[in-house]
């Protein structure tokens, strides 16, 4: 009998502390809100700074999200959900979501886009024949030029703007040339500058 009482006295402490450690394990994942409605069905998802890409059907209350914006966060799969996006790796719900403050954004620099995994997608998405590198101020800024258009992105894999590739294309003349020469960091063959 007092093995029971006993038994029963210390229950609370094991759920006590079971808890703590799952709220120490909230948020240990890190992310940027992308905007695809240009893909049929798709709309913000998640990407994992490893690539994979998230369809966060249910937020916390209170919580929405815009493209560009950095994330730590946690989430559940939600196995009986389905889209007709077909990019996102999982339908989730987000359990925990902290956005990350100035100076923890994670921006890119780098002189080879296939290392990255939005660019990586960016070129998939556009088959640019060009991919030039700017730096504007002290962050990294990428044109990735196809035949008769160009896109230009943040470090951050936000789509600055997209333009025609003409000198009186609101894009270019606004955003593009005021950023001087850029560097040639990827180019296709036959393709001469």
């Amino acid at each position: 009998m007092r093995f029971i009482i006993f038994l029963l006295a210390t229950l609370p402490l094991w759920s006590c502390c079971s808890s703590k450690k799952a709220n120490q394990e909230e948020c240990n994942l890190h992310g940027t809100v992308r905007d695809f409605s240009g893909l049929d069905g798709c709309g913000l998802l998640i990407e994992l700074d490893n690539g994979d890409l998230l369809n966060p059907a249910v937020l916390p209350e209170g919580v929405s999200l815009r493209n560009g914006q950095r994330i730590s966060f946690s989430y559940k799969v939600l196995p009986d959900r389905v889209s007709i996006c077909m990019s996102e790796k999982a339908i989730v719900e987000i359990t925990c979501l902290k956005e990350f403050q100035s100076g923890q954004t994670g921006c890119t620099d780098t002189e080879n886009p296939f290392e990255v995994p939005w660019m990586d997608r960016a070129f998939d998405l556009h088959n640019p024949v060009q991919i030039l590198k700017f730096t504007a101020g002290q962050e990294a800024r990428y044109l990735f030029r196809a035949v008769g258009e160009e896109w230009l992105y943040d470090c951050h894999g936000t789509l600055v703007c997209h333009g025609k590739g003409n000198n009186e294309d609101p894009c270019r003349k606004n955003e593009i040339l005021p950023l001087g020469k850029g560097k040639i960091i990827w180019q296709g063959e036959g393709v001469w500058d």
